[in-house]
């Protein structure tokens, strides 16, 4: 994580251009437990630091599944089953994990978050986390992305009914717009994707692992069958920075204008960049930052 959330930070650099960190707390809580990642966990807080000092903005990722992680030689052992997302658990771990990780992350970094993703994009059903987020001031989501749709055992969301708005407001569903909503709905940006698009970006994996292969050693949660769906059919996934999705990032750019969106969401992880996905988002800040802003949920609620 922290080599190649410093790479973000030189994109970034001299050109008035703010990125929002949502912090996966959980790994933070459960790894204090460790004497052997002391070093490791004041390297990432010292990153956390300094995101706030260059202007970025943090905000609140719950990966709930930590609750269960372990420490053991040298690696982390996960058990996701029941575990993955927040609605596996009942209303009152819910409550003590939102609080738990909220105050955590509020007491690092100094202020009030108010901005909240969901991991794994797993926000559904809403209704078992709105009373929790009311009462600790959690107003803004970005969660969704519209036309999303997957469910596996572990995993489930369904955002193909959610309005195609840059914003919108809600209270008890994500996917459905209350003028007048406690919450406010950032969507990140979708597109339609080809198998052929990911059949390349296996492929070339494989043939220039140094240029497409991610540059951390951080690994993503099995999503259950489907790679073998989006190899054979056509998928509705998020506009992203992360690996070879960075190819499409002037594409995601253009549509959000042709509708006539005023803000656009891209989401990334630090561990899914690539030498080349680097380049991509360098060029793709460059070519737009003088035009667009490059702003943050802190800064918009502000």
């Amino acid at each position: 994580m922290i080599e190649p959330t410093e790479d973000l930070f030189k994109i970034a650099r001299n050109k008035d251009v703010f990125y929002t960190f949502f912090v996966d707390v959980g790994y933070l809580i459960q790894a204090e437990k460790y004497k052997d990642l002391t070093e490791e966990i004041e390297l990432v807080k010292s990153q956390i630091t300094k995101m706030i000092m260059l202007g970025h903005d943090v905000q609140l990722h719950i990966h709930p599944h930590w609750e269960k992680a372990l420490w053991k030689n040298g690696n982390w052992e996960m058990n996701v089953s029941g575990s993955y997302r927040l609605s596996d658990f009942d209303s009152k771990e819910i409550e003590r994990i939102v609080k738990t990780y909220k105050d955590y992350l509020d007491n690092l970094i100094g202020r009030k978050t108010i901005a909240f993703r969901a991991g794994g994009w797993c926000i559904q059903p809403f209704n078992k986390l709105k009373d929790v987020f009311k009462e600790v001031g959690l107003t803004i989501d970005s969660s969704v992305f519209p036309g999303g749709y997957l469910k596996t055992e572990n995993y489930s969301f369904d955002f193909t009914s959610a309005p195609s708005k840059s914003n919108y407001r809600f209270e008890s569903d994500v996917c459905k717009e209350i003028v007048n909503g406690t919450f406010k709905e950032f969507p990140i940006a979708s597109l339609r994707y080809s198998p052929l698009f990911f059949w390349r970006l296996y492929i070339l994996g494989r043939i220039f692992p140094s240029k497409y292969k991610m540059i951390g050693d951080g690994e993503f949660i099995s999503q259950g069958g489907r790679k073998k769906q989006i190899l054979m059919t056509y998928t509705t996934y998020h506009v992203s920075s992360d690996g070879y999705y960075a190819t499409k990032l002037e594409q995601g750019f253009q549509k959000c204008q042709n509708i006539g969106q005023n803000e656009m969401v891209i989401i990334g992880h630090p561990k899914g960049n690539t030498k080349d996905s680097i380049l991509k988002l360098e060029s793709f800040v460059s070519k737009n930052f003088h035009e667009h802003s490059f702003t943050t949920f802190d800064r918009l609620h502000g």
